[in-house]
Parts: C-alpha cells; structure tokens; sequence
C-alpha cells in the first residue's frame, strides 16, 4: 500500500494517530501505567484503521479493475496505461485513484489540495457532474472535455473522469467565433419630429452632430462605420468587437441622450439594432429586426439577437417621443375600415383581467364594427375582469348584451371572422388565446413597449409605443373611419375611462395627442364625473390597501410591501396601492406583491425615472416604462421578494 496515498485518502484518520502517539508519550512521563493503557487503545486504533484503509483500497482496486474492463478491449489491460488521464473520486468528491497520464499532464498544472476533484472540474461536485455528464474545463493554461462515469463494484459506488486535452481546437473554435460577422443598424429616434420643431439649417447641423457623436464612438472599435441617410447609419464588426461595446454598455445612447443644442437640450435618441449571423446577409437582415424591436419599445435603446432568437436589451430609459403627425393613423384607420367591411362577424378580445384600457377600447372598436353594419362582441372572462364597474355601466346603458364568454365566442368563429386584439400583443397573454388560434384575420392595437413574444401573423399591426393608453388610439382611429361621428356619449365615456386609468388622471405619458383625443371624447359627450365613478372602490378594499401601503418597505430608492391577504379585489387593491406609493417623497418606483393560488404576482408603478418594464421582463413579464408587471408561477412571496430584489440590483447595475 502506497503511504503518500493512504495518508491524502484519510488526512483525518492519519492526524489522529499522531496526535494519539504524541499524547501516549506525554502521559508517560507523568503516569507509566496510564501510558501504557492509552498505548493499548492506541494499537487498537490503528490496526482497525489499518484494516479499513486495506479494505477500502481492495475495493477500489476492484473497481478499477472494473473500469479497465470496461474502458478496454482486453480484459486484463491495464488503466494505468490508458493514453487518456483518468481519475477515480467516491461521493464525498474525494480523489481515490488516478492514472500515470493523469499525474503527468494535470497534477503537474494544478497540485491536488485536500485530494478534492473540485479544482480539475472548474468547481463542479458530483452533483453537478451528473446533470452534466460531458462539460469542459480548463485546468492551469490547458482545456479539456470532460467524460463522466460510475462504477457499482463490490456494493460501492465509485465515479470516473476521462481527460481529453483539446487546447489548440477549443482555441480555434474561439477564435472563429470572435470572427464571425455582426452588423448594427443605427438609427436617429424621431429625425422626422426634430425637422418640424427647428429650421432645416439647425436640423441639419443636429442631424450632422449626432451622426458625428456616433461615428466617433464607433472608430473606438475595429469596424467599419457608414452613413446611410439623414438619421441612420450602418456598421460591420467582427463579434470580438462586439463583445468590447457589450462591456461598455453601448453607453453612446447616453452620449447622445445629453446632447445640448445651443445649451438647450434637444431631446435626441438613438436606438441601434445587432444582428449576428455566418454570412453578412444574415447579420444584416437579423440587424433590422433588431432595430424593429428597438423603436418598437420606444427607441433609445439597443436590442441585440441572439442564436436562440431571444433579445437583449440596452437602455431604454427615456420616453417615447410623441410623433405629432397622424397621416400612419388614417391609413391604419382606412385599412381597417375595409376588413370591417369584408368580414362575417368581429370579435375583440384583450388581455387576461382586462382593465378600463382593455375594456374601453374594445368597446370603441365594436362601435366601429357597428357602424359599418356588423355584429361585435367583447369576450372576456368577466368574473375576473377589473373592469367590472364600466362593465355593468355598459350593460345598463345598451340595448343588447355586449360582452361574450370565451366558450360561447369559440363557435362564432368563422373563415371570415375578423378578431381585434387591444391593449397588448402577446398571444399567450390574451383572454383566450384559443380564439386567437382559430381566427383567420387578427388586427392588433396595443401601446405597450414591444416584446419578443409578439404577435406576428397580424393582417395589422398598429403599435405605437409613445401612445398613452390603447383607448387613445382607438379614439384616433374612430375619428378618420367615417366622416359622421361613430361614438355617442356611452362609448366616449368607456374610452376616457381608459385613458384616465393609463395616465394616472393626465399625470404620466400625456402628450398633445393625449388631451387631443380626451378633447374629441368630451365633445362627444364623455363626463368626467361619469368616468370617475368607475374608479371608486368600497370602503374595506381602501383599508387593506392602506394596510398595503403601511408595510411597504425601502430598497434602493424603490418602495416594496407585500400583500399578504386574501381578497377578491387583492388585484385592483395591490395595483392601487402601488400607485398610491409613488406619492412618498425620494420613492421611484413601487412593487406591490400579492398572491393568487400558487402564482406570486409583482404589480409595480413609477414615475417615469425607473424603467419599471426591463425589471419585470427580468422576471418574465412586461408592460410599460411606467406600469408592467409578472407573474411568478409555483413561487412563494418571500421568493418573490429576493428575486424582485436582484432584479432591481441588474437594473441599476445595467445603466
């Protein structure tokens, strides 16, 4: 038996021999007899432990005999000499055998410490290994791949490492894929507002500013860098470039979001598009759809395609700038009046507990289907809706029932149905995302900033992320769809309820076209007393969301209470109290947690200064800058709360 072996398998077992023989010799100074006794027990001990090292080391000799068997076409082949570095470890991660190639080429890299195979598997235990049975590791300046293998020999359980040394390939491939081609499509947010709010001499000496901040940024790096007209830019790297803008955040937004003209502020954004690809075609193509997604979430900001066709995002801390032109709004509106036309029946379905946005604006669209003479309903789960005072308005004020349960909607779906789907653009977020499926002709209207997921067999897609509220867009729609006024005073009504709800009372996101189409609703007949009915609520839902509001605590600048009650109205109580948190002092943002079932739900509000939309996509969810939220399927609040946590840190991290 090896003892350099024996003494780095059982260091503990070896230390308490000598510090029992140490012991033995100090009693015997002071009491012979005693000496003697311990020097017994001693013996005793160590010949047992003796007798367990030999057995131990049968047994592993067994199993590498086992495994030689099995590595080898011989039988009695030996695995010393296997051409391949190979480690034996038990289940306490513990080396207890090892080859000559082993010794050679990666104990002389990395001397063993405490025998641990932790530092040859860059940290991975064998519970690690098992779910992950070939990896890679790299060990002093060499890589290797990783075989794993167990071996039941003599009722233990013992686990093998096979080393494959591949430095040089695993170099190459690195080396290939920090060549591979990445183009970024650069474009100047609102070029077309900027031209009409300066004279076109300042217009061109911003647009010549901007494009200058830009290109200079881009000579930082290896690439190549061209303009392609006023506000947009094209330029071709290689992915090791890339990798270098990635780690300074492409932190010329910033540059160009504090760009001062004349000392004023302009108000100027970029938004850039990375599209990555074998061939430069490819990147180019996957660059636009990038930059697509980019303005499609207001601009200023970049997104980034990966191979798994999932986006990355960078900044995206302004507001959408307000595009003052509605030409896009009466071709959309013309469009849509001819499906309406042309189809059977019209169904409009929102998103999942639909709000007054959601319900405001569907109510909208089915005036328009009525008007042109066809039949609309509005299918929602209306038991779980959060609308349900405009709702019950709505039944008292019209002559037939407007609203259809999804069940009964399924059947009236026909090759010519034409389905609008308002206030968001994810399928799988929608009422029923069955009737969804099932209808030939999709139209979507929403505002909220866009997300990967989105709809993308639309007939329409009329997305305008600066917009305040869905019901917004409807109102402008409405108005270029027939020249007689579509709306009377009850559709005016659900329509400003809407808009009141997203903009907190005209407070956030309201822009000229804002109190434009609240403007047109109140000269049809909207009455904000009306309105402001469908926002009151019972006396025992403002005690617990005063309560909700009490238990807040805070955390960088954000306020987060947990909601942790059982209400009927625990969502419309979280979300007003996430809004009522926004009026404490040096309060940025608040997150309201409350529970549904084994769903833990995070509704969260700002004021603008916090991008309270990226810190729910970090979780899986979405909404706005100012309003979005998630839902955390099979997770408890107080783990809700630490992710929620660490994901307000990434987020500041990441500015």
């Amino acid at each position: 038996m090896n003892p350099k072996l024996l003494i780095r398998t059982y260091p503990l077992s070896f230390l308490s021999l000598l510090l029992g023989g140490a012991l033995c010799a100090v009693t015997a100074v002071w009491n012979p007899w005693a000496a003697l006794i311990e020097l017994c027990v001693w013996l005793l001990l160590a010949v047992a432990a003796v007798w367990k090292a030999h057995h131990d080391f049968k047994v592993i000799r067994r199993t590498v005999q086992a495994l030689s068997h099995g590595l080898t076409a011989e039988e009695n082949s030996a695995l010393n000499s296997f051409p391949l570095p190979v480690a034996v470890f038990d289940s306490a991660d513990r080396i207890v055998w090892y080859n000559q190639k082993f010794q050679n080429d990666l104990l002389a890299l990395l001397p063993p410490q405490d025998g641990s195979i932790c530092p040859f598997t860059g940290g991975k235990r064998l519970r690690d290994i098992r779910e992950q049975t070939v990896f890679s590791t790299t060990v002093g300046d060499k890589e290797f791949t990783v075989y794993f293998s167990h071996i039941d020999c003599a009722g233990r359980q013992s686990y093998a490492l096979i080393f494959t040394e591949d430095t040089e390939l695993k170099k190459t491939a690195k080396a290939y894929a920090q060549a591979k081609p990445v183009v970024a499509m650069v474009a100047t947010d609102s070029a077309d507002e900027i031209y009409r709010s300066y004279k076109e001499s300042e217009y061109a000496e911003i647009i010549s500013d901007i494009g200058r901040i830009a290109e200079n940024w881009f000579s930082e790096y290896n690439c190549v860098f061209r303009t392609l007209s006023s506000g947009r830019a094209l330029a071709v790297m290689r992915e090791a470039e890339l990798q270098k803008m990635i780690a300074k955040k492409f932190n010329v937004m910033e540059q160009v979001r504090s760009y001062t003209y004349h000392g004023a502020s302009v108000g100027i954004t970029l938004s850039i598009g990375i599209g990555r690809g074998e061939t430069l075609g490819e990147a180019e193509s996957e660059a636009r759809q990038a930059l697509d997604m980019a303005l499609g979430r207001g601009g200023d900001q970049t997104a980034m395609k990966n191979s798994d066709e999932t986006y990355r995002f960078f900044g995206g801390v302004s507001k959408g700038v307000e595009k003052r032109t509605k030409v896009r709004t009466r071709v959309v509106a013309s469009a849509i009046a001819e499906l309406i036309r042309g189809c059977d029946n019209v169904l409009v379905m929102g998103h999942k507990f639909s709000d007054l946005d959601c319900i405001g604006a569907a109510v909208g669209v089915c005036a328009a289907a009525g008007a042109f003479g066809k039949s609309a309903k509005i299918v929602t789960y209306e038991k779980t809706s959060l609308a349900t005072p405009l709702m019950e308005y709505m039944k008292a004020q019209s002559d037939g029932d407007l609203f259809i349960h999804p069940d009964i909607a399924r059947h009236t779906v026909t090759e010519k149905t034409l389905l609008f789907v308002v206030d968001t653009h994810k399928a799988d977020f929608t009422e029923e995302p069955e009737i969804y499926e099932k209808s030939p002709s999709v139209v979507v209207i929403d505002h909220h900033r866009k997300t990967v997921d989105y709809i993308q067999n639309a007939v329409i897609f009329y997305h305008e992320p600066h917009a305040s509220s869905a019901c917004e867009m409807v109102t402008e729609l409405l108005q270029y769809m027939q020249r007689k006024p579509i709306i009377g005073a009850v559709q005016a009504n659900a329509l400003l309820a809407g808009i009141m709800l997203d903009t907190k009372e005209f407070a956030l996101r309201t822009g000229v076209r804002t109190f434009e189409a609240a403007a047109y609703l109140r000269a049809r007949g909207a009455d904000t007393v009306t309105v402001k009915g469908f926002f009151n609520s019972s006396m025992e839902n403002k005690k617990l969301r005063g309560q909700v509001v009490l238990n807040a605590q805070s955390y960088r600048n954000c306020a987060v209470s947990v909601a942790d009650i059982k209400h009927k109205d625990i969502r419309i109580i979280s979300a007003q109290a996430a809004d009522e948190l926004l009026t404490v002092s040096d309060v940025s943002a608040s997150f309201v947690l409350f529970r549904t079932g084994d769903t833990a739900n995070i509704s969260a509000r700002s004021m603008g200064k916090v991008n309270v939309q990226l810190i729910m996509e970090a979780l899986g969810g979405g909404g706005h800058q100012t309003m979005a939220a998630v839902q955390l399927a099979n997770t408890d609040l107080s783990e809700a709360r630490q992710m929620l946590k660490k994901a307000i840190d990434e987020y500041y991290e990441n500015q």
